[in-house]
């Protein structure tokens, strides 16, 4: 087994990937454990904490509420110096006949009094479940119930037996029963202003007002998704206000701190993490209570991570030895083969596989080696007599110019013996122009090219006497810059082909260059027939798509093609043409020399 792992590449490779995706995942299954355990748990305080939030608000609105009725009760000085105040100061029966002489006295029809300001600030609210007027001595106390059956409810809460006597609305009227002291319950939170005396300023009695839990509990079933846990509400002196789980004890919630924090605790052999929320301005500690097994999804969350991880490692593991096997045994066909041919077996061939892999491409450039390696030993000496037949075909080429330029040469000797001086001139243009083809410069200079052009147009003019007028306007700084061999004279070419009018005597061709920014453009223009605008639209736009057929090899698309071959695609040709005035052609090419002037 050690030999095995020591001989064998693929083993190592497949022992040392095994150990590292192992490491790998168990590692990453580690930190994703407990990275996902702390998102949940800062999932679930955040959900507390916003919960607790809302309802601190819930709360607070309710507590501005009260207080902008007691300062409304201040702005009303009839109100509260005329009616409330001496309510408070005196029993039943006196306010009672004060009440009565006031509204016969008074000339409106409307009353000012208990009744209606109870009625006027506390009907609108369905979260009220009574609202208390409690003088300073604690001898009257008048109770506005706004739901009944809320109240009794709370009534039964009572923790205290003594009796007093209270007023108690009933049909839009004050009515004195007996009254069993308010006690702490589960469903009621109460908010208390204290009132005071305008002139005297001195507290005359207090104002209470009692809100169901109801709008609590409906925070706590709308966020029931997102939020597990319970909530509870202290006062600063450790009075239990409100719980939604009565299954936790309050006397173990009194001892929490007055703050806000983030905590654990432990009750009854459970853990708890503790959400608290603290009020200064109300004086009321929120706590939200989220129990430990409340997020035993995230440990049955691992445990389906830990199971996926075994799973994809073994799968891993077994999917890269299959893989390797095969590898492995291509790549000892390869090993095999290329001893094979150190043996000096060089027809041996790697069989092919279906595989598009780096492994193929060797395989099949390692047969091509070969056969090439076959090639060229089985035709060595075919080539070597194949080179010297080529080297006297070269030698043959050579002569076959000279010999078409002496031929040329007596041609023309002739006719000047003769005294054909016409024929000999077109003769000479000839030759000239046979010498300039047949060079194997492919660039050369301007003058060459213009110098090409002039023997071309001289044949052309001794043909058609005083009927064509070619002028050249190149300024000699030009001469020397480098073109494509045969750009210009294929454009004269066309021109003399599709635009001379050998009826005329007025036809007129311009070459004329200037340098344009760090460019040469050359314009080859004629006055001849032009070209109709269909016509014209159709080679433009062949020349933008680079099309060229046969008819075209040597005209305006052969031209342009090479030029976008040789420069780029910013040079090239254009044309413009105007039926029946004449055509321009625009050569762009690249300036060799620095300092082109602009014209």
């Amino acid at each position: 087994m050690k030999k095995h792992l020591t001989n064998k590449v693929f083993s190592k490779i497949l022992f040392f990937f095994s150990a590292t995706t192992l490491l790998t995942m168990f590692l990453l299954l580690f930190f994703l454990s407990r990275y996902y355990t702390e998102v949940i748990i800062q999932k679930e305080r955040d959900a507390s904490t916003q919960t607790l939030e809302q309802i601190e608000l819930n709360i607070n609105r309710k507590q501005e509420y009260v207080q902008n009725v007691i300062k409304e009760l201040y702005l009303k000085t009839d109100l509260i110096l005329y009616d409330i105040a001496f309510a408070l100061q005196n029993d039943y029966s006196t306010y009672l006949s004060y009440r009565l002489d006031k509204y016969s006295e008074s000339s409106s029809f409307v009353p000012i009094n208990l009744n209606t300001f109870f009625q006027a600030y506390f009907t609108q609210d369905a979260d009220i479940n009574a609202v208390s007027l409690k003088s300073a001595n604690f001898e009257t106390e008048y109770i506005y119930v706004n739901n009944h059956h809320r109240w009794n409810q709370f009534l039964k809460n009572s923790n205290e037996e003594s009796s007093k006597h209270k007023l108690v609305e009933a049909d839009g009227e004050l009515q004195m029963v007996k009254w069993e002291p308010q006690a702490e319950g589960y469903n009621t939170i109460q908010i208390s202003r204290f009132i005071n005396d305008p002139v005297t300023l001195k507290s005359i009695g207090d104002l209470t007002v009692y809100y169901d839990t109801a709008g609590i509990e409906d925070i706590l079933r709308l966020r029931r998704s997102q939020y597990k846990g319970s909530v509870h509400i202290f006062s600063r002196d450790g009075t239990n206000l409100y719980t939604s789980d009565r299954s936790i004890h309050p006397e173990q919630l009194q001892k929490l701190p007055f703050i806000t924090n983030f905590s654990e605790m432990t009750w009854q052999g459970k853990k708890y993490y503790v959400n608290t929320l603290a009020d200064e301005k109300m004086g009321y500690l929120y706590i939200g209570i989220i129990p430990k097994q409340e997020l035993k999804n995230a440990t049955k969350v691992q445990q389906y991570m830990l199971l996926g991880t075994i799973l994809l490692s073994c799968t891993a593991i077994g999917v890269t030895s299959f893989l390797m096997r095969s590898y492995s045994r291509r790549i000892r066909t390869i090993d095999n083969a290329i001893h094979e041919v150190r043996s000096g077996n060089l027809q041996i061939r790697i069989p092919h596989s279906k595989q598009k892999d780096e492994l193929t491409t060797i395989s099949e450039s390692f047969n091509e080696m070969l056969d090439d390696l076959n090639k060229y030993i089985k035709d060595v000496f075919v080539l070597n007599l194949k080179q010297r037949d080529a080297e006297m075909k070269a030698l043959q080429s050579q002569i076959q110019p000279h010999f078409l330029y002496n031929t040329l040469e007596a041609i023309r000797m002739k006719a000047i013996s003769d005294g054909s001086k016409t024929t000999s001139n077109m003769i000479y243009s000839l030759g000239q122009l046979f010498r300039y083809s047949l060079s194997g410069k492919e660039i050369v200079q301007i003058s060459d090219e213009m110098e090409h052009v002039k023997q071309y147009v001289g044949l052309i003019q001794i043909r058609y006497q005083n009927r064509l007028k070619v002028s050249f306007d190149i300024p000699d700084m030009y001469f020397d810059e480098k073109i494509l061999k045969f750009t210009l004279q294929p454009l004269v070419e066309n021109y003399i082909i599709h635009g001379f009018q050998k009826e005329a005597d007025n036809n007129e061709l311009l070459i004329q260059a200037k340098g344009k920014n760090k460019d040469i453009e050359i314009m080859v223009r004629d006055n001849g027939r032009g070209i109709s605008s269909e016509r014209l639209t159709y080679i433009q736009a062949k020349l933008k798509e680079g099309a060229t057929n046969a008819e075209e090899s040597i005209g305006l698309s052969n031209v342009h093609q090479r030029l976008h071959l040789k420069y780029g695609l910013d040079y090239g040709l254009s044309i413009q043409s105007v039926e029946g005035e004449g055509t321009t052609v625009v050569i762009k090419i690249p300036a060799t020399r620095r300092g082109i002037p602009n014209v």
